[in-house]
């Protein structure tokens, strides 16, 4: 009786455990990465192009579900026409991007002047940058391993 007792709370155990593995939508955290241009500049570096294609492939095989793809182009105040020069290079790294494969996803394309935090300072070349931001999705909205 003891043993069919313990064989019985075991099976509880294991149905409260699945049966919250995924109670609400989830998606894993967002996998980023950084392009760096220089000043005045929207063309991407060949060491920059071999960064994003090797971060693009790996994107593709790790997370075959994507949920959208954040493209966030930055430039300095002191650039020629910034706020256009920020968006210019986001459509470039949307496009190099899209070529590399990432074309089943969203993109959500920003430019914008770099305004300097008060306690931090940041050298000039990384200021100017692309900062790209992949959020990976789950099937059915559950990342539950299932």
């Amino acid at each position: 009786m003891g043993i069919k007792l313990i064989a019985l709370t075991i099976g509880v155990l294991s149905l409260s455990v699945s049966a919250q593995a995924c109670d609400t939508a989830r998606n894993l955290p967002g996998q980023n990465i950084d392009l760096y241009f220089e000043k005045n500049s929207t063309q991407i570096s060949s060491d920059q192009t071999l960064k994003m294609a090797n971060w693009a492939i790996d994107m593709r095989l790790k997370y075959p579900i994507q949920e959208v793809l954040s493209v966030r182009g930055l430039a300095e105040a002191n650039e020629r026409e910034p706020g256009k020069l920020a968006l210019q290079r986001a459509d470039k790294a949307k496009a190099m991007l899209m070529q590399f494969g990432l074309t089943q996803v969203e993109y959500d394309i920003h430019g914008a002047i770099y305004r300097p935090l008060v306690h931090y300072v940041e050298l000039p070349e990384t200021i100017r940058r692309v900062e790209i931001e992949l959020s990976p999705g789950c099937p059915n909205n559950c990342c539950d391993g299932e």
